[in-house]
């Protein structure tokens, strides 16, 4: 069971999109509005990484109005990431 986690984690982090998104949440948490523009994708394609991100257990979220803002679970994640596999 421990090993399916895990292996969903590395999955949802096995794609640039969503490491970029993990990126963007470093500092601060985001409107999806936000992400959609800094990576220049329409809504749908954003929902669905961060979907990914969300059901691998790597973000948190809360609805305000009609947006969704998004934050990491583990705030030390980016950091973690840097350290195994480099500065991105």
């Amino acid at each position: 069971m421990k090993y399916k986690k895990n292996a969903d984690i590395i999955k949802a982090l096995g794609d640039p999109t969503r490491l970029k998104i993990v990126y963007l949440l470093e500092h601060d948490e985001l409107c999806v509005c936000e992400i959609m523009t800094a990576l220049d994708k329409p809504q749908p394609t954003v929902s669905h990484h961060l979907n990914l991100l969300k059901n691998a257990g790597l973000l948190k979220w809360r609805k305000e109005g009609v947006w969704i803002h998004y934050k990491l679970s583990n705030p030390k994640l980016p950091e973690n990431l840097k350290e195994l596999i480099g500065t991105p």
